[in-house]
């Protein structure tokens, strides 16, 4: 397996690859500008197979139609995302496969309802989960607004009573990658 993190540095938002050995690839959460992904894929000799976005909301505009234009790779959102163009929607416990990875959905609602985080699990390590890549759920010393879709007291309300239980089981080694780091420029 491989990962990597493609950082936009004038809002702090990140979006991360994460490649098999099988010559496929997953983006998660891309930017707008998606010329980082493709050089990535080329770069590694992969395939982008999956494009996801982790939630309609998001603090930069969205790379994944054009990405998936461009590569022919299948555009994931969650299912509860209220679009109205064509994409493969997912729920909680789903799973993609990319060769020896395993890209397991958990749906964390109350930033957003349809908010998604991606569990990545590389076989060849082990069958335990390596990382999470929690978009704008879990950040780094914080955890998001509750306060975007609906009134703050519910969303926070959503967060503590569902989304935290559902990576509270994770081992304490799996490592968080969030959507966002300090600051912007």
């Amino acid at each position: 397996m491989w990962f990597e993190s493609v950082l936009r540095r004038e809002t702090g938002c990140v979006a991360y690859m994460v490649g098999a050995d099988s010559g496929e690839s997953a983006v998660f959460d891309p930017l707008w500008d998606i010329a980082p992904y493709l050089g990535i894929a080329k770069r590694k000799s992969s395939k982008i197979r999956y494009i996801i976005d982790s939630h309609s909301h998001a603090d930069h505009v969205s790379g994944a139609r054009r990405l998936a234009a461009a590569t022919g790779g299948e555009l994931i959102l969650p299912e509860l995302t209220d679009v109205n163009y064509e994409a493969t929607r997912v729920k909680g416990g789903d799973k993609l496969e990319l060769g020896e990875v395993t890209l397991e959905i958990v749906h964390v609602p109350g930033h957003r309802p349809e908010q998604i985080n991606l569990l990545v699990t590389d076989h060849s390590r082990g069958d335990d989960p390596w990382c999470i890549l929690t978009a704008d759920f879990v950040l780094v010393g914080d955890i998001a607004r509750p306060d975007l879709a609906q009134g703050g007291e519910e969303g926070a309300h959503t967060i503590f009573a569902q989304a935290l239980p559902a990576i509270a089981h994770l081992p304490e080694f799996v490592e968080v990658y969030p959507g966002h780091v300090a600051g912007s420029t």
